[in-house]
């Protein structure tokens, strides 16, 4: 839960104390009527409380699920290093056929031209 929220769940507990202690003072000196609406203000803090319980909980939802995204993301980015990889390793191929064959990487491994042992 974060700070403002805390802040604001603990004004709603005052809040709902105060009102219900209000409620009690009040009960038998006035009409019932009133009794009874000051009992009803009294619970409504309690819905916002319970509101920014939730809110935390999703909060920390949406928390996990970026960092799952996070790691799924790196998971894609390795898969497109090596793929960038082997369109390098291919390119180096294809420059030598394209040459005919007198341009070849030294550290290719698929370095087969007249000549040279692979």
């Amino acid at each position: 839960m974060s700070r403002g929220s805390r802040t604001l769940t603990v004004l709603y507990v005052a809040v709902a104390l105060w009102l219900s202690f209000c409620t009690v003072r009040t009960w038998g000196t006035v009409p019932g009527w009133t009794t009874f609406a000051m009992a009803v203000a009294a619970l409504a803090p309690v819905v916002g409380v319970v509101r920014e319980t939730v809110i935390a909980d999703e909060r920390r939802t949406v928390a996990v699920l970026r960092e799952r995204e996070g790691r799924r993301a790196a998971w894609r980015d390795v898969a497109a290093a090596a793929l960038a990889q082997a369109e390098v390793e291919a390119a180096c191929c294809e420059r030598w056929w394209t040459s005919c064959a007198t341009e070849h990487d030294p550290g290719c491994a698929h370095r087969t031209s007249w000549g040279q042992t692979a």
